[in-house]
């Protein structure tokens, strides 16, 4: 008598999570369940519920090496597995993962910085985002402004919100040499 899981059980618990799964258009599909969660069909295997998007390299690969999580619950997820390059899918497919991405990663996008300076012991800044204007406090620590690619920032403030500036090369000279000013790490 063998201890070694029959093809069935697998499939009920899901792939091998000591082996990375490279997920294609061929195999899978992605599309909307119940109450608009997003839902994997692997050929084959099962249907995945209740999956959550995740980015591998966020900033190399914005449209690719993505991770499909499907969470079990008390804190088990299963990583059902990666999708190379989004593009590969479906456009409808791909949309959908973009948005559950978006939604996990919800970054502000930094067009304009209008103030830099310090108001109770941090770094207040006051910016035109994609999402409108903002003013925010971060913490002046190392942590707090971390590198996003070659030349690029990701500021966090103090409620641990992201307000991204992708190169700060693009800025004007007068907003680089503001923030320079207090972030200069």
């Amino acid at each position: 008598m063998t201890d070694s899981p029959t093809k069935t059980q697998q499939s009920l618990e899901g792939p091998d999570p000591t082996q990375v799964r490279f997920l294609t258009s061929d195999m899978c599909r992605i599309h909307l369940g119940s109450h608009g969660a997003l839902h994997v069909t692997v050929k084959g295997e099962r249907i995945y519920g209740g999956v959550y998007a995740a980015y591998a390299f966020p900033v190399a690969h914005p449209d690719g090496y993505v991770a499909l999580i499907h969470s079990v619950g008390k804190g088990r997820d299963i990583e059902i597995g990666i999708i190379r390059d989004l593009n590969q899918f479906p456009k409808d497919d791909g949309d959908l993962v973009r948005q559950a991405l978006a939604r996990r990663y919800f970054v502000h996008n930094i067009t304009k910085l209008k103030s830099i300076g310090w108001k109770y012991g941090f770094i207040a800044i006051e910016a035109e985002t994609d999402k409108g204007p903002v003013d925010f406090l971060m913490r002046w620590q190392y942590d707090r402004a971390v590198d996003y690619g070659q030349h690029g920032k990701i500021l966090i403030d103090v409620d641990e919100n992201r307000y991204l500036i992708p190169d700060m090369r693009q800025l004007p000279a007068r907003e680089l040499a503001d923030l320079q000013r207090y972030i200069y790490w």
